[in-house]
């Protein structure tokens, strides 16, 4: 039995669709006996929506960029929570400083947007309104990842630069494109992948990861038969052992 773990925004989903061939490959992965795992920054209510609407099979789920697992019934194996003072801090900084549009708290499962300056334009959470109070939200204690939506990819990397510096003993932040999602530390796609790896109880030879982001590298350096996708930048490459254009690609050339 084999093991694939794939990134999902700029991997299997890109231009809002995704392409019917992977979707096959994927599909005839899974037949012949393999397991197929989503590795993804969102939350497990926004990969659920991604899932249902393309009919993607999957096995299980790294949500939160490693920071909580689930099945394919969506039973939470795994989680994992930031520091309540350190998330509260990072919030105040994001607040006094510009550029930035939004936060977004992620409780483990679901996730809850406040908007910080309407005048800069919001990537990422452009259609995703407020659910409730930001007094309501700093008051439940729980968060999963934090979410810094930015003005752009490059301060989307000068800001994730700024918070390892400053508040990395106790978390990870990552570049995924114009935002920066930070996990508690140590958390990672690739801590995540190793708890789903010894549950279902497969070697490290019968893994293979495929990811386009800065997200992605821990799983990309950790796993031997990793792959990234062509349009990724070089750093992200680099990390890679082979370049490939597509899942579909990647699942001929392994299977």
């Amino acid at each position: 039995m084999k093991l694939l773990a794939s990134d999902y925004d700029g991997t299997l989903h890109y231009g809002g669709a995704i392409m019917e061939d992977d979707l096959d490959a994927i599909r005839k992965w899974k037949k012949d006996g393999n397991l197929f795992v989503l590795a993804t920054g969102r939350s497990l209510q926004s990969i659920k929506e991604q899932i249902k609407k393309f009919d993607i099979p999957c096995d299980y789920l790294i949500t939160n960029n490693g920071g909580m697992v689930f099945d394919a019934k969506d039973n939470e194996m795994m989680a994992n929570y930031l520091d309540y003072i350190t998330a509260i801090d990072i919030i105040y900084v994001a607040k006094e400083l510009e550029n930035v549009a939004s936060y977004v708290v992620n409780d483990g499962k679901v996730r809850h947007k406040i908007v910080v300056d309407p005048t800069v334009t919001d990537h990422r959470y452009p259609t995703l309104e407020p659910d409730m109070s930001e007094e309501e939200l700093l008051n439940s204690g729980k968060f999963a990842q934090l979410v810094l939506s930015m003005s752009s990819n490059e301060e989307a990397l000068a800001m994730a630069e700024q918070i390892n510096h400053f508040f990395g003993s106790t978390i990870t932040a990552y570049t995924n494109n114009s935002v920066v999602d930070i996990v508690p530390k140590g958390v990672s796609k690739s801590s995540g992948l190793d708890f789903v790896m010894a549950f279902a109880k497969v070697n490290d030879e019968d893994v293979f990861v495929i990811g386009d982001s800065y997200n992605d590298i821990p799983m990309l350096e950790e796993k031997e038969n990793s792959y990234a996708m062509a349009m990724a930048p070089e750093e992200v490459q680099a990390q890679a052992k082979e370049v490939v254009d597509s899942i579909h690609t990647l699942i001929e050339t392994i299977s």
